[in-house]
């Protein structure tokens, strides 16, 4: 049943009126007789054993060291980052590997949970390793049970939600009045259609997905000068947080789901909202930690996803709790929320991302902003009986899967549509031959472009960009709308790239192709017909009826499972009328274990995996190409001050001349920067911000390519940097 819960207490009353109060809700008391500790049966861990080498090996190596892109599975690196979280978070993990491989039966999870638990030494010889989501979830990796107590998370504050504490119970919530929180103006509908150059009030601060801003105090000139004014930690943990900045009030939004206001000229604590994990509904969300983009503010409202799949409200200038929506999911227990929330038209707009056999597949959906309320939804896997119903090869809805939104997603005032795109299949062998004379297997709405009306959540169009696919190569990643010309005449569209790095180009009101751009990264498509836009596969990647491709690696094909263009976001500059680029240059190895290799290396490029590239999608043309040894994790970031902003594997924070591609400034951190740089000014003073993390897959992938050290201390730090005083 869904439901939206208004709760304004009298405290949060209190909070709302800025009187300064100090405020934590603690966590209920752990209960008694704590469960035993985690342990398994050696019978358990040799079937394990025999299910690795059969289905894991391939990627993390015979002997859990990692292999290619894979991580190691027994280091002091993996021990530091699942020791002491829920043992359901790694089986979730377990449960969804090798990409696109069918379910397996939970006693053979078990067992190879119990396998890499005896190889890791993070469990102990006894008992048998349950199954269930419920026991695992009241297990801490490591041997012990977990703790429902409130232990402070790293960012500071009260009861923490970060690795420390995220037993269940009411959130945590400190309150510090603050001149900046009383003076802060709502955002309004026309704030968020044009924000001003000094905020950062969408997820790529104006909602066409372009991550531009026009601030140019930090230029080519003088961007060699920058300095760290502040930092803060955050609480550990994989994720890609893009901040919001509002009247000098940065919102970061953290693992463990953490949100925390802070001072935009100091890094002061102002607020923080810490969300305890609710263990029953963990069920396949053991990585609903991870990876979140990022928040929506709108009014006086906060607008938070969270790990357990609710919506909540909260008062930006109090943190305290308007409104908590729970999102129906009935009986599907994988689902998981990646993407940050749009606001348009009154509403919250949320796609959510599931793997194996999410019944029904997943979906986006919008809530009432004023009353916490869901009022559409959008299926991206399309129903018997339905448009598209007939594409899934006569399988089943239950057999239906894929369709994840990972990435936020984008509004355009001018045609009044939401744009957004999908993930493929986890359908993988049923898909492959066709049913009958008469069936289709395209699986609509995978790999697609989906125009939505925000209104009613009614599909306007639809274009899918590669059908069936079968080597995890999405097309779910960011849409940007902007004019261009086109064979001469002025269009407004919506461009897109998949992990191949071709580009496509459609009419933002129609759906109508328009032309496609390929950056010469893959060799899995082989041509495209210049009018429909319809590819033809490489009869080389095509798996046959019954081959399993190991984690989707077809060998020699290209990208690799990572992509070339996948997480990190490109930038749009209407200054340049370039689009700026973050790639990867790799592929599968020609043979299982074999060295990582790139598509067409020569001796200027050979182990120069990244890539950072400026094309003019109106000529067609590359305008210039950076290459480096480590691959670009962050979004990209482009300014009027004619410069580029990206961070890499290898933790290096950078500033490009958006002209040539040189490198104008760069600075080391303290972990891999995998979140979207953000600038903002305050006070006349411009500064840039970027947060690390512990990564997340595609980081790690990209990096063990690279042949690059990744942190073993998971550290998570906002750095925010800006020109010294004069």
């Amino acid at each position: 049943m869904i439901t939206a819960k208004r709760t304004l207490t009298a405290t949060a009353a209190m909070l709302a009126m800025g009187l300064t109060v100090a405020l934590v809700i603690r966590p209920e008391a752990q209960a008694q007789g704590q469960p035993a500790g985690l342990t398994f049966t050696a019978a358990q861990a040799d079937a394990g054993r025999t299910a690795y080498m059969a289905v894991c090996s391939g990627c993390h190596g015979a002997n859990l060291e990692g292999a290619g892109p894979a991580a190691a599975l027994s280091n002091d690196a993996f021990r530091t980052k699942w020791g002491g979280r829920p043992a359901l978070e790694l089986m979730s993990t377990i449960r969804r590997m090798p990409p696109g491989a069918e379910p397996r039966a939970a006693d053979a999870d078990a067992a190879l949970l119990a396998f890499i638990l005896r190889e890791s030494r993070l469990g102990n010889a006894g008992a048998a390793l349950p199954s269930g989501d419920t026991q695992l979830a009241a297990l801490r990796l490591g041997g012990g049970a977990p703790q429902a107590a409130a232990g402070a998370g790293r960012g500071g504050g009260a009861a923490g939600a970060g690795r420390g504490g995220r037993g269940g119970g009411a959130p945590a919530l400190t309150f510090r009045g603050s001149p900046r929180l009383t003076a802060m103006t709502d955002v309004t509908d026309e704030m968020l259609a044009n924000p001003s150059p000094n905020d950062w009030i969408n997820w790529r601060r104006t909602r066409d997905g372009s991550g531009f801003s026009p601030l140019a105090q930090v230029n080519r000139g003088n961007a060699k000068n920058l300095k760290v004014a502040w930092s803060w930690s955050l609480p550990r943990g994989d994720n890609m947080m893009t901040p919001l900045v509002h009247d000098g009030v940065l919102y970061a939004y953290s693992f463990g789901d953490v949100v925390e206001a802070l001072d935009a000229t100091t890094g002061e604590l102002l607020w923080r909202y810490a969300r305890p994990a609710r263990p029953a509904n963990a069920g396949g969300n053991g990585g609903g930690y991870t990876s979140k983009k990022g928040l929506a503010i709108s009014g006086n409202t906060l607008l938070v996803p969270t790990s357990d799949l609710h919506v909540l409200a909260l008062n930006a200038r109090t943190g305290a709790t308007v409104w908590d929506h729970a999102i129906n999911t009935g009986t599907n227990t994988q689902h998981q929320i990646k993407s940050a929330p749009l606001v348009a038209k009154g509403k919250v707009i949320i796609g959510l991302n599931g793997y194996g056999q999410v019944q029904g597949g997943n979906f986006v959906l919008a809530i009432d902003l004023a009353t916490g309320r869901e009022a559409w939804r959008f299926y991206t896997i399309a129903r018997p009986g339905e448009p598209g119903g007939d594409s899934w090869n006569n399988q089943p809805l239950d057999r239906r899967s894929g369709g994840s939104v990972w990435v936020g997603e984008t509004y355009d005032a001018q045609t009044g549509l939401v744009y957004f795109g999908t993930a493929p299949t986890y359908t993988i062998q049923p898909m492959r031959v066709l049913a009958s004379p008469t069936a289709n297997n395209d699986a609509l709405y995978t790999n697609s472009t989906i125009a939505l009306d925000p209104d009613t959540g009614k599909l306007v169009w639809f274009y899918q960009h590669l059908k069936n696919d079968q080597l995890d190569h999405d097309w779910v990643f960011e849409r940007q709308i902007m004019d261009m010309k086109v064979n001469g005449v002025n269009r407004r569209v919506v461009i897109t790239a998949g992990k191949q790095a071709i580009y496509e180009v459609m009419d933002a009101r129609t759906g109508q192709y328009l032309f496609s751009m390929d950056l010469g990264m893959q060799n899995a498509i082989d041509a495209i017909d210049p009018v429909t836009g319809a590819k033809h596969i490489n009869p080389a990647a095509v798996p046959a009826p019954n081959e399993v491709i190991q984690g989707l690696r077809k060998p020699g094909i290209c990208p690799n499972a990572a992509g070339s263009h996948s997480l990190m976001h490109a930038a749009y500059s209407p200054a340049t009328r370039l689009v700026y680029v973050p790639l990867g240059d790799t592929c599968v190895e020609p043979k299982p274990g074999g060295p990582q290799w790139q598509k067409n290396p020569t001796a200027e490029t050979r182990g120069k995996y990244g890539i950072i590239q400026a094309i003019d999608l109106e000529t067609r043309r590359v305008v210039w190409t950076s290459r480096e040894v480590p691959p670009p994790v962050s979004a990209a970031l482009a300014t009027g001050g004619g410069l580029v902003f990206n961070g890499d594997a290898d933790r290096w924070f950078k500033a490009y001349d958006d002209r040539t591609g040189r490198i104008l400034w760069r600075t080391r951190l303290d972990n891999v920067p995998t979140s979207a740089p953000i600038t903002y000014s305050v006070n006349g003073v411009q500064y840039v911000a970027v947060s690390t993390t512990g990564g997340n897959l595609q980081s790690r992938d990209v990096a063990a390519v690279a042949n690059l050290a990744t942190s073993p201390n998971d550290s998570a730090t906002l750095f925010v940097f800006a020109l010294p005083k004069r």
